[in-house]
């Protein structure tokens, strides 16, 4: 199993470069960040959110290992032949280093703020991100001098000379995210990976007669919280760290014990033995959520060797 990491860019730039700089010199396979035009909070700043694809610019620039990922990229911020220029060229940038992690996305408030169209219906935005990762992967496959013409009910390219060609070859791997019927039909037609939120999706989409049998990463993302003491001084993080993220303003967590059962919790040898059995059961690649830097580097010293051995 590949373990990712994510970080905050809500607590600025110096924060958020840190972490990466960090991930990239402790082992961890990639880096993530959100994609929003605006903040999820109820009380918005004037410092945040960056634009997420800025800020991964200046994060393949200031680091040499990690991947660099989004939770998710939102296919409506950018017209899809520009997105595809961009990853490329970002991919180009960086050796190869880029996921094109996308969904479709869901917060009505920031696409209305910026003048942003809006589908109200889920699967009509399934639909609109099903022909941008059609774009992306016609132009990545066939760049310039050939020309490439698309036309679809949302995504139009006409006589393009497409370029430049990605690092990675046939293209950047595309992970879709997201639970719903209409995502993970789309997985199944056109996913190098899948971002899955829901733990119970996996084991009932891969017993469907009509999954690939194509290689696919399957990911999860979680809060861990080790301790080498005990499981108890682990729990002890955990339920301290809700109690203080639910007296923020923003998305609710759910209760302690809600948060608890969807986390990693235990010994550095509980910990990977819990992504092992995650593993077993078809996950291969686990983003890990953190409450920091010091976090962060709790778990690339406690955990990542435990997985490595594993």
């Amino acid at each position: 199993m590949k373990i990712g990491v994510g970080l905050h860019p809500d607590r600025g730039h110096e924060v958020v470069l840190e972490e990466a700089r960090q991930a990239d010199l402790q082992g961890f396979d990639s880096v993530w960040l959100n994609d929003h035009m605006m903040g999820l909070r109820t009380a918005h700043s004037a410092a945040e959110p960056l634009d997420s694809f800025t800020l991964m610019t200046t994060i393949g620039a200031l680091t040499s290992h990690v991947r660099l990922a989004w939770g998710m990229l939102n296919p409506s911020f950018r017209p899809a032949a520009v997105l595809a220029k961009m990853l490329a060229t970002l991919d180009v940038l960086t050796g190869g280093r880029v996921i094109c992690s996308i969904g479709a996305g869901w917060l009505k408030e920031e696409y209305l703020a910026y003048g942003v169209p809006f589908f109200d219906d889920h699967d009509e935005r399934i639909a609109h991100e099903r022909e941008v990762i059609q774009i992306l992967k016609q132009a990545w496959t066939h760049p310039a001098p050939e020309r490439i013409t698309f036309q679809g009910r949302y995504v139009n390219v006409q006589d393009l000379p497409f370029n430049p060609a990605p690092c990675q070859q046939p293209h950047p791997p595309i992970w879709i995210g997201g639970d719903s019927p209409a995502t993970i039909e789309l997985v199944k037609e056109l996913a190098d990976g899948w971002v899955m939120l829901d733990p119970t999706s996996l084991p009932t989409a891969r017993a469907a007669a009509d999954w690939p049998s194509r290689p696919l990463t399957l990911m999860r993302s979680f809060y861990a919280f080790v301790d080498a003491r005990s499981r108890q001084a682990a729990l002890e993080q955990a339920v301290a760290y809700h109690a203080e993220a639910s007296a923020r303003p923003g998305p609710r967590m759910g209760s302690a014990e809600e948060f608890v059962a969807r986390a990693i919790i235990g010994t550095p040898e509980e910990c990977a033995q819990q992504l092992a059995e995650l593993e077993a059961g078809g996950l291969n690649y686990a983003r890990l959520l953190t409450t920091g830097l010091a976090h962060q580097t709790q778990l690339a010293e406690l955990l990542l060797p435990r997985v490595a051995q594993l």
